[in-house]
């Protein structure tokens, strides 16, 4: 476990752990093996200078271990002293506030490892050539130890970052000293330095855009020539394989390894098989076999596999991410505050009914000279009396001076005012009811608005701030191309979400190419492979949505049939892809059959594919559609809905029913029936549908029915689960044919059903 404080300060806490303290002990003692000019290399004792505290105990170490299997008991000796005084100049460097991280610091640490190296190596020279070999080994151990910290501090993704220039010269000088070094050793068939280079060369073909595998090539190609002579045909042919690689950097790691393989071996065969060419050869194969085997994810470029050249950080995204959250919190605070607004007026508004005779009584008895019998001395005879007319109104009645009877046919004397009085306040109060459910269903609407807006702007909140960068030079390779392609004033940004590549253009005018050009087109550009883009055009704007190609896809296929004697069908069906990653089943029942309920289908599934297409998530989709539903007629609208997202990297699946017929998952050796399906849309305020969430691979299967599709399920079940890969366009080709014969046995309605089936 590591963990790193930082600030201004310029602290570190690390807690050094033994994984981490293991490698770097190997580190040490592999340096420590090494021979350069037929001299143990100096790499491993300038390395010491490189680490601080507890690390570079663990490299000091090593390094002894290395050197006296190297060289034995002379060498070591002479190693450990200089290796002490570089580690002591680098305590004494430390413990000065501020100067470990400037680059007077290192060039001091840097000559004094050269110092050091000089002195280890020259006690024990016999000659001209031992005095001129510990001359230059004190110099590339400087070189190595200032290139080798500079990298340290800067960190994997600065190194591989734009316009570093210092850095990257540091890299090349280090990776052409430690191939040299690392050519000297050779485990069983491999050769150490080959199989690292030849490493290098595969990781780095996985950064787009770049020339990293050619670089990496013509410097293992420097690095093996001046470690071993007898490798210098694998110089040659460890050149060759970059601009082969690079032709294949659209796809696969397979493929990439492949080609190297491939490349190695007939350069072999056409330069001669010789031992050392046969040790080379099998440390390319064994190197191109790791690479295939390590997952992508572990690859040390992971964090850069497949991106074009990251210019920006996300933090501007992540700031305008927290200002959308800010937002979608005040739209919150506005709803909440209506509702609670709402409650405390309600309980000033007209709940009881008895307010009817109350107000009446208030006009007409108020001046009585009875008042005081009948609605003191009386109240409850009164009240009863009352209650009694107020009961003959709400079954739509009139109230006339003969309901009013018991005490009052004695003592009222203004009877039929009364009565009159309590119809006319009865009317008052209907209005006032029918005015106040008005107002609520209104407020109902408003809410369920407010509350969808809020979810809309939390949601594109929370994914401006998981964005991994923005990558300004592929929005303006991405802009060229769709300017080229007839785009007027498009606006692009590009997205790295979750490691991949996601596009988004606006501007006016269709592209005037096909849409499998647009997607070579960008591959061609920005180096990677594309799905095809989702084009959606809004009053005269157009939006065109891309992303890097999904993991899988899906084959689907729709079986559909009209209630007899009907011309259109009351059911919906949509397939399509969002352009992100996402594919989409949707399925619509409207009310009844026919063109009514076509017109409530056909809304639901048009207005969500155009919601979800524009980004928008289906929660908040699903409730703007279900209030649209509820105020669009003044006659009851409402619609079954399906809508099932699949996501094409991962195989996730989340299925959302509202009133829904039947759905059936195939899901390798299982296979099950989902029935639950909530309210359908526009019942009511407030979705209530079921959501199932569950996982697909390659080959299984969805089938969405509609109401009228009234289907066995064991007989579904064997038609699907009877073979291995099933073909989905025959197993609704086969059930529509029950469909058919089932409705010319009176079994009749509008049919629809929907398969999808997992593809790679």
């Amino acid at each position: 476990m590591e963990r790193t404080i930082t600030s201004k300060s310029a602290a570190g806490e690390r807690d050094i752990g033994i994984l981490r303290g293991a490698i770097l002990f190997a580190g040490g003692l592999l340096l420590g093996l090494c021979r350069l000019f037929g001299y143990p290399a100096p790499f491993a004792a300038a390395g010491v200078g490189i680490f601080g505290g507890i690390e570079c105990v663990f490299v000091f170490v090593g390094a002894a271990v290395g050197y006296f299997i190297n060289a034995g008991a002379s060498v070591t000796a002479a190693y450990i002293a200089a290796m002490g005084i570089i580690a002591l100049t680098r305590l004494i460097i430390g413990l000065i506030p501020g100067a470990s991280r400037t680059v007077i610091s290192r060039l001091v640490l840097s000559a004094a490892a050269g110092v050091c190296v000089f002195f280890a190596n020259i006690f024990g020279a016999n000659g001209v050539y031992d005095i001129f070999i510990s001359a230059a080994f004190a110099v590339i151990s400087g070189v190595y130890l200032y290139c080798a910290d500079k990298l340290h501090r800067a960190g994997i993704r600065v190194m591989t970052g734009k316009r570093q220039t210092g850095i990257s010269a540091a890299l090349s000088v280090l990776f052409v000293l430690l191939t040299a070094a690392l050519t000297s050793l050779n485990i069983g068939v491999l050769n150490v330095g080959v199989f690292v280079s030849s490493l290098a060369i595969l990781c780095a073909s996985e950064i787009k855009t770049s020339a990293g595998a050619a670089v990496c090539a013509v410097l293992s190609s420097a690095g093996i020539a001046a470690g071993n002579a007898d490798l210098t045909a694998s110089c040659i042919l460890l050149s060759v394989t970059a601009p082969v690689i690079m032709l294949f950097d659209r796809y696969g790691r397979i493929t990439r390894a492949c080609a190297f393989i491939a490349t190695i071996g007939g350069g072999m065969l056409i330069t001669g098989i010789t031992p050392a060419g046969g040790i080379a050869a099998l440390s390319c194969a064994g190197a191109a076999a790791l690479f295939m085997a390590v997952p992508e994810r572990f690859s040390p470029f992971s964090a850069l596999i497949g991106r074009a050249r990251i210019v920006s950080s996300p933090a501007p995204f992540a700031a305008f991410g927290k200002r959308l959250g800010n937002m979608s919190s005040a739209v919150e605070e506005m709803r909440n505050a209506v509702i609670r607004t709402a409650d405390a007026l309600e309980k000033e508004n007209l709940n009881d009914i008895s307010w009817v005779y109350t107000k009446a009584a208030d006009s007409v008895c108020g001046n009585c000279r009875g008042n005081m019998t009948c609605w003191g001395q009386m109240y409850n005879d009164t009240a009863d009396i009352m209650n009694k007319a107020v009961g003959m109104l709400k079954t739509g009645g009139f109230v006339n001076e003969s309901a009013l009877d018991g005490h009052l046919l004695s003592v009222c004397t203004r009877r039929s005012e009364l009565a009159a009085a309590l119809n006319k306040q009865y009317a008052v109060y209907c209005s006032a009811v029918g005015n106040a459910r008005k107002v609520s269903e209104m407020r109902n609407v408003l809410t369920s608005q407010l509350g969808a807006t809020e979810t809309m702007l939390r949601k594109m909140s929370e994914e401006l701030e998981r964005n991994d960068a923005f990558d300004e030079y592929a929005s303006a390779e991405a802009e060229k191309v769709f300017a080229e392609a007839g785009c007027r004033d498009v606006s692009v940004i590009a997205l790295i979400i979750e490691d991949r590549m996601c596009i988004d253009a606006y501007g006016q005018g269709l592209p005037d190419i096909s849409r499998e050009e647009l997607a070579d087109r960008l591959a061609f550009a920005l180096h990677k492979v594309f799905d095809l883009p989702v084009v959606s055009e809004c009053g005269g704007k157009v939006h065109i949505t891309v992303s890097e190609r999904s993991a899988c896809d899906i084959q689907t296929a729709v079986f559909s049939k009209n209630k007899q004697g009907r011309r259109t069908s009351g059911d919906c069906a949509e397939c399509f892809n969002d352009g992100r990653g996402s594919a989409y089943l949707i399925l619509s029942d409207g009310m009844g059959s026919g063109s009514r309920a076509r017109i409530d289908s056909a809304f639901s599934c048009s207005m969500l594919i155009k919601l979800l297409k524009a980004g928008i998530d289906p929660g908040p989709a699903l409730e703007m559609i279900n209030t649209s539903l509820m105020v669009k007629s003044p006659d009851e609208s409402f619609a079954t809905l399906d809508l099932c997202r699949i996501d094409l990297n991962t195989g996730d699946v989340t299925l959302r029913k509202a009133g829904g017929a039947a759905a059936y998952i195939r899901c390798g050796d299982t296979f099950a029936e989902i029935k639950e399906g909530g309210l359908p849309l526009g019942v009511g305020f407030g979705t209530e549908m079921t959501e199932k969430r569950f996982r697909l691979s390659e080959g299984d299967i969805i089938i969405l029915t509609s109401d009228g599709a009234n289907i066995d399920k064991q007989w579904l079940e064997k038609i699907v689960m009877r073979d291995r890969h099933p073909d989905i366009e025959k197993i609704i080709t086969t059930v529509g044919e029950a469909l058919r014969l089932s409705a010319e046995k009176g079994c009749d309605d509008d049919m629809t059903v929907i398969g999808a089936k997992i593809i790679r």
